[in-house]
């Protein structure tokens, strides 16, 4: 049995365990492209082309959105967020200790979720409320920025200075702002701005920021079908983007690969502060490390990309020259994805 088939047996392995239904995965090494998958949609089989919700993985598709802009120079990371808006329209957004501070919050404060913003998705607001928990119940609504604005300013605390010591807190907060960012720099919608500086470039065809109608895997959260269709096209940046395990895998050797914008910024972004545990935050990507004690026998790979909420993930194994795509198509068990990839990774390490 070759690896390809040992993929292909772990990813149908995943079915039924903790209630998930399909599971793809690309996984490329060495020019080699292996991709897997499994389930059906519509009574259609999963395949590599299948388009799912990426949810937080969208991150990554705005850092790299960034850093073209910036490589056009039409922004730099350290520039002050409040110079992308009209005079005082953030006014009081980062308020800490009866002093605004929130002109010293820079893009590249935002993307490394170093701002001290409340994060508006999962924070609790004054009345312990959390806008995931009603979203997770099916309750779908529209929001734009006025409302992440309010929610943030005025139901939540920020937890500390922008920029202060090594803290970070992970914040949708922050690539909501960076979205808008993007669209007020590029003059453009996201998804137009998108394809000028991500997907055509790359030659993507089915990645996009969602809009209702688009055909899309649905969320299963548990053994619930997620539908917030009006939710999910209102954080675009933050965890609204479409694709496919091609589509991301292509993406995501482009991201680490240089074929997006210099090399040397992939570097620049790997300056990591702890969030939660095992993940840590750096510039726009998220690095995932678990400590020896979890493999005594030899340290776990550190892989740097990003997940979502949804069960996607896009990561790179530098140690291995590894990249992984795909998604478990699952809300319930966050670990999920992590653990597919590092089994993923034992057996290339093994049968590769």
């Amino acid at each position: 049995m070759d690896l390809s088939d040992r993929l292909q047996r772990l990813v149908v392995a995943q079915l039924g365990r903790g209630q998930v239904q399909e599971t793809v995965l690309c996984l490329a090494r060495d020019g080699e492209l292996l991709c897997a998958s499994a389930g059906f949609w519509a009574g259609v089989p999963v395949t590599v082309d299948t388009p799912y919700f990426v949810a937080s993985t969208s991150k990554l598709l705005a850092t790299a959105m960034i850093l073209r802009l910036r490589a056009e120079g039409q922004l730099s990371l350290d520039d002050p967020v409040v110079g992308f808006f009209p005079e005082g329209f953030l006014a009081g957004l980062h308020r800490w200790r009866g002093q605004d501070l929130t002109s010293r919050i820079t893009l590249r404060h935002l993307l490394s979720h170093r701002s001290g913003l409340p994060d508006y998705f999962e924070g609790r607001r004054r009345d312990g409320s959390r806008f995931a928990d009603g979203l997770l119940a099916g309750r779908d609504v529209s929001y734009g920025l006025p409302d992440v604005l309010s929610w943030a300013r005025d139901e939540m605390k920020p937890h500390f200075p922008p920029g202060e010591g090594r803290r970070a807190l992970y914040a949708d907060t922050n690539f909501y702002l960076l979205g808008e960012v993007i669209a007020r720099v590029s003059g453009t919608s996201l998804n137009d701005a998108l394809q000028r500086l991500v997907t055509g470039p790359l030659g993507l065809h089915a990645t996009q920021f969602y809009e209702p109608g688009l055909p899309v895997l649905p969320l299963r959260h548990g053994a619930a079908v997620l539908e917030v269709p009006q939710a999910m096209a209102c954080m675009p940046v933050d965890g609204g983007a479409v694709s496919t395990a091609r589509d991301m895998q292509a993406f995501a050797q482009a991201f680490f690969g240089g074929g997006l914008f210099p090399p040397g910024d992939v570097v620049e972004l790997q300056d990591w502060c702890r969030i939660f545990f095992p993940l840590q935050s750096g510039v726009g990507l998220l690095r995932f490390r678990l400590p020896r004690l979890f493999s005594p026998w030899r340290a776990p790979p550190e892989l740097l990309g990003h997940s979502g909420i949804s069960g996607a993930f896009a990561f790179r194994c530098p140690e291995m020259n590894v990249t992984l795509t795909g998604t478990v198509n699952q809300i319930a068990g966050r670990g999920r994805p992590y653990r597919l990839m590092l089994q993923a990774l034992e057996l290339v390490r093994r049968y590769g």
